[in-house]
């Protein structure tokens, strides 16, 4: 089998799992995210020529940086007079299956080091002087016809739970309704893998939408829906694919195969197959992956099991530890008031002001303490 080369992207990804990153680090992936999923059709024709990576000179912005976020610049022409312009594309990803609270203040983090450094960039390019004033006191964003450039955030997230992030910022501000007017007023494209049928990826009929299928498989019932769809219209996805595309669908497979426990030798077998062209291989050993996948998921199970009877174990052990101390705290409270010659009616007035106990509770403390001498 012959696969289209791209000379200008070759690299090949080795990662153990496929993370977001690796996919949309991708040009032609990245186009063909946007084209399929991006819902704007001003990115209805974006070509992997028209992207440019810049996360690097955002991620020096933050406090911590995130290797799983993205952020590009597409290079488009407008609707009308076919001037150029730049829209900037925040790709935030939840590759894990938790939700990321905090996504909205994430991606307000990046609008703001992406117009700031917008505007240094406009500046220090620029060699024109305006009206005489030295270039480097100019400030460009301060003009009224100016604007700053579109941002388009996205969250791309795998996990088989749903979303439940607030998808605007003032919901994760107090009182954010009674402030709503002074909050940043914005929301984000959520992407979820679960959110499309097989049917509707398929549809698609390119690399992206073939490794959001295979991201998809997490349990046994999703490999019983994969199963049903043709090898041959997966075959034809894989050989239309460029190189790098082809190592970077290798590496979900990879990823895949980690997950359901294959030993190496099987998991290089089904590699090396599908490397030659036949994505079938996979479906061909897909009840030998559904056995692996059912035992993984039955010792986790008990694994889970066990780790909760330990833990309900300690703490009934904890709980009888407490018992026992407040046990012996009667013990050595009875036990000195009779020694300082208090009898038992004065001593269950005592414990009844002091404890609080039931006048039953406290007879009965008094019958198993009164005699003892230990203290």
């Amino acid at each position: 089998m012959k696969y289209k080369e791209n000379q200008n992207e070759s690299a090949i990804y080795q990662e153990a799992d496929v993370s977001s990153k690796s996919i949309f680090g991708n040009h032609t992936l990245c186009a063909q995210f946007l084209r399929d999923y991006s819902g704007l059709p001003i990115l209805a024709n974006v070509q992997p020529e028209d992207i440019e990576d810049v996360s690097e000179r955002y991620h020096l912005f933050r406090e911590v940086e995130l290797q799983a976020d993205t952020v590009k610049k597409v290079r488009l022409r407008d609707q009308t007079g076919g001037k150029l312009q730049d829209i900037y594309v925040i790709s935030l990803i939840e590759h894990k299956s938790e939700v990321d609270y905090d996504v909205t203040m994430q991606i307000l983090k990046y609008m703001i080091c992406i117009w700031e450094n917008y505007v240094r960039e406009l500046e220090e390019t620029s060699t024109a002087e305006l009206d005489g004033t030295p270039k480097q006191h100019r400030k460009i964003n301060k003009r009224k016809d100016f604007r700053y450039p579109p941002i388009y955030p996205i969250v791309y997230y795998e996990g088989a739970g749903e979303w439940t992030a607030a998808r605007y910022l003032k919901d994760r501000i107090l009182l954010g309704d009674l402030f709503g007017a002074y909050i940043p007023d914005f929301t984000y494209k959520l992407v979820r893998t679960r959110g499309y049928s097989n049917e509707e990826l398929l549809s698609r009929e390119d690399a992206i939408s073939l490794l959001m299928l295979l991201n998809k498989i997490q349990q046994a019932a999703d490999f019983q829906e994969i199963s049903k769809i043709p090898m041959t219209h997966l075959n034809e996805i894989l050989q239309d694919a460029s190189l790098d595309v082809v190592e970077i669908i290798l590496s979900a497979v990879r990823s895949l195969c980690r997950r359901l426990n294959l030993t190496t030798d099987e998991m290089t077998d089904l590699l090396e197959k599908i490397r030659g062209g036949n994505m079938g291989y996979l479906w061909e050993n897909m009840e030998k992956m559904d056995i692996q996948l059912e035992r993984r998921n039955t010792a986790e199970q008990r694994q889970r099991a066990e780790e909760a009877e330990k833990k309900a174990e300690r703490a009934e052990q904890k709980a009888e530890r407490a018992e026992q101390e407040k046990s012996n705290l009667y013990r050595i409270l009875i036990t000195t008031c009779r020694k300082q010659g208090m009898n038992q009616e004065e001593v269950r007035k005592q414990l009844q002001s002091e404890t609080g106990l039931e006048k039953g509770k406290i007879d009965e403390l008094l019958e198993k303490f009164w005699d003892c001498d230990c203290c």
